[in-house]
Parts: structure tokens; C-alpha cells; sequence
């Protein structure tokens, strides 16, 4: 059972990734347009669990360890910032595809290569936020735009 969730988590994760860069509008927004708060972690070898969180979102994923990162982007930088233990990851990003709502990126921290898409999110309430989704290393983080 455990290789067939692996198999479609990494399946599904790229899925998932080009599913949210189409939402949005015709705006295009960029990684280093915000700064980004994480909203939530999923483990591709958990079978996509939710398995770290804000404190926002604690309340509907209570098995979820709560964590606090940011993530900001500048000129090719790209740096994680775990609030609680003010330890800094620090990585590089380069766009890699884009179309009209939304970009595609690849990105590097230290031997971990992975992916991140930013785009906005509009919601069936009529509501829209930025939203920034960076998949690297078996984990994909789920951030919104400040």
C-alpha cells in the first residue's frame, strides 16, 4: 500500500502544481512580487498529509505540528525564514515556464532541486489572494501573499 501512495503522490504533486498555476486571472504574479507566509505542509511520503501548519490552520489539521516560515524572493535569491527557530534557508530560483496567469519556477537549496508556482488564486466567494507553492525534497509548502 505504501508504494502505490508514494506513486501517486509524486504523481499527483506536479498535477497539483500546474492545477494552481492556472488558476487565477490574466494578471501574472511574480515570486518576488510578495512576501509570502506559509500556510501548509504536505508530505509526498505521508500520502499528501498535512503534516505542519500556521497556528491559523491548526484547527483543521490538529495532527499538523505548527510552524511559522516565511519565504521572500529577490533577484534570483530565494530565503525560507523559520520564525520560531530564526534558523534562514537560503536557495536560488529562475523562472522556467510562464503563460498568462501564472509562472513557473525551479529552484535549488543547497543538493535539493525542486519546483515553485505563483499565481493568483481566485475563490468561489468571489475573493482572490497570491499564492506560492514550492515543492522540494518530498515536502510541498503552501503560502499566501502579503
Amino acid at each position: 500500500m505504501w508504494r502505490w501512495k508514494r506513486f501517486l503522490c509524486a504523481l499527483l504533486t506536479p498535477v497539483i502544481l500546474l492545477s494552481l498555476s492556472a488558476c487565477g486571472s490574466s494578471t501574472q504574479t511574480t515570486i518576488d512580487q510578495y512576501e509570502w507566509t506559509l500556510n501548509t505542509v504536505q508530505s509526498d511520503s505521508d500520502g499528501g498529509e498535512v503534516v505542519a501548519c500556521d497556528v491559523d490552520y491548526l484547527a483543521s489539521y490538529p495532527a499538523a505540528a505548527e510552524v511559522s516560515f516565511s519565504c521572500a524572493a529577490r533577484e534570483g535569491t530565494l530565503v525560507l525564514t523559520d520564525h520560531a527557530s530564526g534558523q534562514v534557508y537560503s536557495g536560488t530560483y529562475a523562472e522556467d515556464t510562464a503563460n498568462a496567469d501564472s509562472l513557473l519556477y525551479t529552484v535549488q537549496f543547497d543538493d535539493s532541486t525542486g519546483n515553485a508556482t505563483s499565481a493568483l488564486t481566485k475563490y468561489a466567494g468571489g475573493g482572490s489572494a497570491p499564492t506560492l507553492v514550492l515543492s522540494v525534497d518530498g515536502y510541498t509548502m503552501y503560502f499566501t501573499g502579503q
